[in-house]
């Protein structure tokens, strides 16, 4: 098509005959076509079906096919573009058409009424926004905050939120209380009705999000560094006899014979020569209910599993038999190790009672640990959102051995508590677990949206509202796209949803950018919100936005395009940093700016002001 009007020629209109012809031909696919896909993927007929499930199916029929050189003739004539239609599709198709006809002197009699007008379509995503997150605060989209656990006790910080432009927040029920999240609530409701703005409650339930538990490295010495008496609040150096107890401990452990522990009190005194030949004394301050002890040395000691110690009583004396032992095993307290390219580590049901590897540097839980089983040699695996990855070289009974190929060049911090991502891999995990259907009571009543994670399947939307009927609260859903297999099956999903329950979708760019590759997120991106507008419903620009600036208080320029990307979006997400406030005020600002410049992906063509930016 795109040879029908050679370059450097006058338009004849003789030549919009052949351009006439293919719109047409392409009419009548794209008619066709939505029939079927509403038939096929739907539960509504397609005469009962709205306009918003009718130009989504023509949507989805359009984009089978590859446009490029019709685009190019159009632009070439000065026609619209086709690049622009997603939330009018048969509009557009029919207005270029009609008009065609027009010029030409050709009747269109095939032509029906299109599902919705331009105007129509761009007020049916405007509706739907608006049901979601409130009447926009003059900005061209929302701005959503995740609030930290701090803004249940903090007194100003929802209100300087509020002020700066924010009119959604955000609750993440992996983390924190019901308490804290009633706490949070209060303080967003007392913050509307001061300010006189209403603001929306978006609560997102965990999901099946894989994380990593506690850790377990092979440890030759135990450095045990010099600190005050310690309070209720710091975990002094434990004896237990108890390997599970050990792991379970938050600060420095030795593992001593339990005939040893019996005959140790508190006020008695360990002596040793630590492994630098220096004196030292641990003084035995506590014991638990379990019947460990809790032990504070003065100095800085290094001991090691020959270190041996000699039990003094409180009177000075020696005591009898047994007065000397050497530490079964050391536990170093550590929330990270750090972890370097070509080693190996290994992902565990448990690190309790676990012998050391001999060639794996640390243990690391799984907090899911039933996917091990799912897991073959040469899956790849990441952590931390991209940060450390390597592959399974190696499947034990409950554990995998995985050599990491993946790592800063200094090394990367291997913790509790951080993402594992495994791309490709059907884990079998149900997108509402136990904790999520606990949390479901507490949301179900105080929140206005609800954030459903790692959706993958149909079933897992219709799980959610199944379980929101049976609480009487048909709030409506966030759909959060992290994984590869929820972003093929989102059209499904939306195409036998739109008509049951009021949607939204997440673009969550850091699960995703892990899962799909972070070469793909910026064509992926744009596809979500190309169906999303075609849908008519609301997206969500979420994860690293001025992430350095939130969290560092400097704003790189990469960051700074990105915000302005996010105008395209319907509501922007900022995540928790100590500089959040400063975050949405530069957010806002930037927003505001390109609205007069871009909505959606249409150019506003504003008069250009680039001499206003000049030095004098």
């Amino acid at each position: 098509m795109s040879d029908l009007i050679p370059a450097n020629s006058t338009l004849d209109l003789s030549s919009l005959a052949p351009l006439l012809d293919e719109l047409s031909a392409l009419h009548h696919w794209v008619c066709e076509e939505a029939v079927k896909r509403i038939e096929l993927q739907s539960y509504t007929a397609i005469d009962l079906a709205s306009p918003s499930l009718r130009n989504l199916a023509h949507y989805l029929a359009l984009r089978e096919k590859d446009v490029r050189p019709l685009q190019q003739t159009l632009a070439h004539c000065a026609l619209t573009s086709l690049g622009r239609s997603e939330a009018h599709v048969m509009h557009t198709l029919e207005t270029l058409i009609r008009l065609l006809g027009h010029t030409l002197g050709r009747s269109v009699p095939f032509l029906s009424k299109a599902p919705l007008s331009f105007d129509e379509g761009e007020e049916l995503l405007k509706r739907h926004t608006e049901r979601m997150f409130g009447v926009s605060r003059g900005l061209p989209a929302h701005i959503m905050v995740t609030l930290p656990t701090e803004a249940a006790t903090e007194s100003t910080l929802i209100d300087r939120l509020v002020q700066e432009g924010v009119s959604c927040f955000r609750i993440n029920c992996a983390h924190d209380s019901s308490e804290v999240w009633e706490a949070m609530i209060a303080r967003i409701q007392s913050a509307e009705s001061r300010y006189n703005h209403h603001c929306t409650i978006l609560m997102d339930l965990g999901g099946p999000k894989l994380r990593t538990g506690a850790l377990s490295r092979v440890v030759k010495h135990l450095q045990i560094k010099h600190r005050e008496y310690p309070g209720d609040d710091e975990a002094g150096l434990l004896l237990t006899g108890e390997c599970t107890r050990l792991h379970e401990h938050n600060g420095d452990g030795l593992l001593v014979d339990t005939t040893v522990l019996t005959h140790i009190n508190i006020g008695d005194h360990l002596h040793c020569m630590d492994a630098r030949g220096k004196a030292r004394r641990i003084d035995i301050i506590q014991k638990t209910p379990a019947g460990d002890l809790i032990g504070y040395c003065k100095h800085k000691a290094v001991i090691s599993l020959d270190t041996p110690f000699e039990l003094h009583k409180r009177t000075g004396s020696v005591t009898g038999q047994p007065s000397a032992f050497r530490p079964a095993r050391l536990h170093a307290a550590h929330s990270a190790v750090r972890v370097f390219r070509g080693e190996e580590i290994r992902l565990c049901r448990s690190v309790q009672d676990r012998l050391p590897h001999p060639t794996a540097r640390v243990d690391i839980e799984i907090q899911v640990p039933e996917v091990l089983n799912r897991l073959p040699i040469d899956t790849r695996i990441w952590f931390d959102d991209g940060k450390l990855g390597g592959t399974i070289t190696a499947v034990e009974s409950d554990a995998v051995l995985i050599t990491l190929d993946h790592a800063p060049p200094k090394g990367g911090k291997l913790a509790r508590d951080k993402g594992i991502n495994i791309p490709g891999v059907n884990l079998g995990l149900s997108s509402l677990s136990k904790k999520d259907l606990y949390d479901l009571d507490f949301v179900a009543s105080h929140a206005d949206l609800v954030g459903l994670s790692y959706v993958e399947h149909l079933q897992d939307v219709e799980l959610l509202i199944e379980q929101l009927k049976s609480r009487d609260a048909m709030l409506p859903i966030i759909l959060k796209i992290e994984t590869g297999r929820g972003l093929a099956q989102l059209p499904g999903i939306l195409m036998n949803m739109l008509d049951r329950h009021p949607l939204g979708v997440m673009i969550a760019r850091g699960d995703l950018a892990v899962e799909v590759g972070g070469e793909r997120m910026a064509e992926l991106q744009e596809e979500l919100l190309w169906l999303c507008e075609a849908a008519h419903i609301p997206v969500v620009w979420a994860t690293q936005v001025m992430e350095s600036l939130i969290k560092e208080g400097k704003l790189s320029r990469p960051e700074m395009t990105d915000a302005a990307a996010s105008a395209r979006a319907d509501c922007v997400m900022l995540n928790k940093g100590p500089y959040i406030v400063e975050g949405v005020r530069v957010l806002a600002d930037i927003l505001g700016r390109m609205q007069a410049h871009q909505h959606k992906k249409t150019p506003q063509l504003r008069p250009l002001h680039w001499s206003e930016s000049a030095t004098v």
